[in-house]
């Protein structure tokens, strides 16, 4: 009697095995899960170039021979149905649980791309997926792209132009008012709005630069009448032996060439026309003066 409870409980004993046995291989062969996809389901914006999905699994995927006889369980098509060219790679030491497929040619623009994994996938140590795993992209309108960048270079190149034109201005504005140029334009309406004063302020503010510009204009002129006086290019020097060979003594007042002081190009254009006027009056006045001869 005791023999056959035992009996009976050890065949008990070896079904549940059995079955715990075959609960865990199912379990194993069916325990494959996609965790991550790259792009991301139902992203959009995606770049038509160099594009590449990346995927991890619950499991290593990344040997050779894993990754080769897998690659028939993956397919990326378009919303059209057509498929677009990939190839697989993978990294081992760094991401064994990775499959990363990389595109062959560029995408097409403003399109829906559909990643499918086959449900047969299968892991190095034989796990599977048990179904098909589908995943979406798009791909960002180039057009349009391409439309906004013309637009910002437009206003880029409109904005410089303005700036640059602007600077040029006020800089030649400030060279104006530095040289005290009489004939600036002074404004006493932009004047008064841009100071946050009355108009009579703003017209007491220009008379006043008229002033100090039309007073600046008499000195510059005066400066130079005195200039042109003092020019002379004939200057002459005395020698004197007591001082030793090639020293001179100034005889007179030496001219403003001779020092080395810079004249003026309005002043040596004023003394070329004055010289130009005198060789003419002389020429006119002998040629006078030859004619009066043969009439006597």
């Amino acid at each position: 009697m005791k023999k056959t409870g035992i009996k009976r409980a050890a065949a008990v004993l070896a079904l549940m095995m059995v079955m715990i046995m075959a609960v865990s291989s199912f379990t194993y062969a069916a325990g494959l899960e996609l965790t991550k996809i790259t792009p991301n389901d139902g992203e959009t914006g995606k770049q038509v170039s160099n594009m590449a999905i990346k995927m991890t699994f619950s499991a290593e995927m990344a040997t050779e021979e894993n990754v080769k006889a897998n690659e028939k369980n993956f397919a990326i098509k378009d919303s059209e149905g057509n498929e677009a060219p990939f190839y697989a790679v993978f990294d081992a030491e760094k991401y064994p649980n990775d499959i990363w497929l990389i595109l062959e040619k560029d995408l097409v623009a403003d399109t829906e791309y559909t990643v499918t994994i086959d449900g047969d996938l299968t892991s190095v140590d034989g796990q599977t997926l048990g179904s098909d795993v589908t995943s979406t992209f798009r791909t960002r309108n180039t057009k349009t792209d391409n439309t906004i960048s013309m637009l910002m270079t437009v206003g880029m190149m409109a904005i410089m132009f303005y700036s640059t034109s602007k600077m040029t201005k006020k800089a030649t504005e400030k060279q104006k008012q530095e040289q005290g140029d009489p004939e600036m334009e002074l404004n006493p309406y932009k004047i008064a709005k841009e100071k946050n004063i009355s108009v009579q302020e703003a017209v007491s503010i220009v008379e006043k630069e008229k002033a100090k510009a039309e007073k600046a204009a008499k000195k510059k002129a005066k400066k130079e009448e005195v200039v042109e006086e003092s020019y002379d290019d004939t200057p002459t020097f005395d020698y004197d032996e007591d001082l030793g060979p090639n020293t001179y003594r100034v005889k007179e007042r030496a001219s403003v060439k001779a020092t080395g002081a810079h004249i003026p190009k309005a002043v040596t254009r004023r003394i070329k026309e004055k010289k130009e006027a005198a060789r003419l009056a002389e020429e006119r006045r002998k040629a006078n003066s030859a004619g009066k001869k043969k009439k006597k």
